[in-house]
């Protein structure tokens, strides 16, 4: 039953803290690696019994399931609010956006049936009663735009134009958010929408070899247009013309600690890889820090999407390492979770 604002703030501060207790997160997260099997690793999550499927589909089965679990407990918290905070919900919405890039992949290559789609009704904008009608799925919401069977070649700029879209959604409801806790949320939002900008404008240089010049128009703005004082761009095109394996000039940037190591005497180059790796920890770890500082807010929930998010990024990474029968040590590094 929804609640007034001030109850469910209370109510869902106290609920989240306990399911994050009891989460593999932190120092717990090494468990999620210390198992042997899949069967093992899915009676060490839930307490529904392990699936009678043939072991090479038991890891599909357990990633979905850790979805749908993930998905369920926050629509639990959310759903007590009578209104919920724009941001809150919005969060939830990232699952619409990559649904739709998924139906719109199965469009434009023929597929009539409805493709496997992550539910978060009743905080959906797109209507899934209506496939393979993509005008009708999309009617009446942000994403109305979409309203065509696109073609192979055009498929990856509008997925691109739809991740631009959620992050100014997201931006956009930060001006909803309790004046309290809004800067310091912001601020997180922020930092990692800048780094996020910085790492794809470097894989595209280093690995696509597309000239600098090309790249803000591939990158994402707080408000929707380019602009060199975009708050979420502007640290990305700032670095564009900074050569990759100039570590003297690279060692001066604002997100320098998350750096792969530097040997003097040594060719350096930047890896985009290391530093997605490193600044996850951070980022997660900024956000468990402030799950306490302004408990009777949005704030706990904001943070615990991040949290739980990372964790369910873990439980993949297990399952998947489990399957192709990667060592626990080697996918403990892939996830970001320290060996003791």
């Amino acid at each position: 039953m929804a609640m007034d604002k001030s109850s469910a703030d209370a109510y869902v501060y106290v609920k989240a803290s306990g399911i994050l207790a009891r989460s593999f997160v932190g120092a717990k997260a090494r468990e999620l690696f210390s198992v042997r099997s899949l069967k093992e690793l899915w009676s060490l999550i839930f307490k529904k019994e392990v699936p009678a499927v043939p072991e090479t589909m038991l890891a599909a089965a357990l990633e979905k399931e850790a979805v749908s679990s993930f998905i369920n407990s926050y629509k639990r918290l959310i759903l007590n609010y009578e209104k919920p905070s724009p941001l809150l919900v919005e969060l939830l919405r990232f699952y619409d956006y990559e649904n739709l890039k998924q139906f719109g992949a199965a469009l434009c290559t023929g597929q009539k049936e409805i493709p496997s789609y992550t539910d978060i009704s009743p905080l959906n904008i797109l209507n899934y009663s209506k496939w393979p009608d993509i005008a009708q799925v999309t009617k009446n919401s942000t994403l109305s735009w979409y309203d065509h069977v696109s073609t192979v070649q055009n498929q990856q700029m509008d997925d691109y134009r739809m991740d631009c879209q959620y992050i100014t959604e997201l931006w956009k409801a930060l001006d909803h958010v309790d004046s309290s806790c809004r800067e310091d949320i912001r601020a997180l939002f922020k930092e990692k929408f800048s780094l996020e900008n910085i790492l794809w404008s470097l894989r595209l240089r280093i690995y696509y070899n597309m000239d600098s010049d090309e790249i803000p128009m591939h990158l994402s703005y707080a408000e929707g247009i380019a602009a060199k004082n975009d708050p979420i761009a502007s640290p990305a095109l700032k670095t564009l013309h900074w050569a990759t394996d100039d570590w003297d000039t690279w060692k001066h940037w604002q997100f320098s600690e998350f750096l792969n190591p530097h040997e003097e005497g040594t060719v350096w180059n930047i890896d985009p890889r290391w530093i997605a790796g490193a600044y996850k920890n951070h980022y997660v770890e900024k956000a468990r820090k402030l799950f306490h500082r302004y408990p009777f807010t949005e704030c706990p929930l904001v943070c615990w999407f991040i949290i739980k998010r990372d964790e369910l990024d873990d439980i993949c990474t297990a399952s998947e390492s489990l399957r192709m029968n990667i060592p626990s040590s080697e996918a403990m590094r892939a996830a970001g979770v320290q060996e003791v």
